[in-house]
């Protein structure tokens, strides 16, 4: 007897008969039902992920948005606009109104539009009265009102009255370059 499995036979008992085959399913065959399977998988993923994305954007976008209303108005601005300054007024020595008056150092700027040619003129003009105007404002005032928390409130106040002493209300911004108030 050999051990080559080829060469032997194989006989059955009477009972035994062979298996019948199984009978070929009519229609697609297995192939097609994996492809199938595969395709459904597939577009459920991309179903899947583009419910992803959509509300993630939603909660990004939605964070995003201010809780409050930005103010609108003149008094709010994107940015601060460009102006031409002028300087040439120089620094003005005086004393506060107070009972131990203090000292009262001051420098500042006029800024006017940048298309604006004739206020710079004028205020080279017009300096002695600004720089008279300007001493005397300083000297009415007591320590306590010039102040930092003060300082809108001055150069509102200096613009306004500046722009009284020039022939046109030309000037946009009053900037202190020194405001220095020192007790003696």
């Amino acid at each position: 007897m050999s051990d080559n499995v080829d060469d032997q036979e194989m006989s059955f008992a009477e009972g035994e008969a062979e298996a019948p085959k199984p009978a070929k399913a009519k229609g697609p065959g297995p192939g097609l039902a994996r492809i199938l399977m595969m395709v459904g998988i597939g577009l459920g993923a991309v179903i899947f992920i583009v419910t992803v994305v959509v509300v993630t954007v939603g909660v990004v976008s939605r964070q995003g948005k201010p809780a409050a209303a930005l103010p609108v108005g003149e008094s709010y601005r994107q940015s601060t606009p460009v102006y031409q300054y002028v300087s040439s007024i120089g620094e003005i020595r005086t004393r506060t109104l107070d009972k131990e008056p203090s000292a009262v150092v001051v420098k500042l700027n006029l800024g006017f539009e940048s298309s604006d040619k004739e206020s710079p003129t004028e205020v080279t003009l017009r300096l002695p009265q600004l720089r008279d105007y300007l001493r005397s404002y300083f000297s009415t005032k007591l320590a306590d009102e010039l102040a930092p928390d003060q300082e809108a409130t001055i150069k509102e106040e200096l613009r306004e009255n500046l722009n009284r002493i020039l022939s046109k209300p030309s000037v946009k911004e009053v900037l202190f370059e020194k405001l220095d108030v020192v007790k003696q």
